[in-house]
């Protein structure tokens, strides 16, 4: 959740909302687009089941290693994101 929660600016990026991309999942440059919000956690799920083998490794620690955000503080960031409402 905290992950939907940084990617879509707490469900409020219209861009990712319109697509139905929880997790601004990409091909190549372009976002993908889901028909609606449960594709794309199911999207997810197949993602996770294919790249995060080693359910032993910090799931934070895998985001990093497989490079799952360009922004160098991305875990740093994640870790801090508040499910409730400020």
């Amino acid at each position: 959740m905290q992950q939907v929660m940084l990617e879509t600016g707490r469900l409020a990026t219209p861009y990712l909302m319109k697509r139905n991309n929880l997790f601004a999942f990409r091909v190549t440059e372009e976002y993908m687009q889901f028909e609606d919000w449960k594709q794309s956690v199911e999207y997810y799920k197949r993602w996770q089941d294919r790249h995060y083998k080693n359910t032993k490794e910090d799931y934070y620690s895998f985001l990093v290693r497989i490079k799952y955000s360009g922004s160098p503080n991305y875990v740093s960031v994640l870790k801090h994101v508040s499910i409730k409402k400020d």
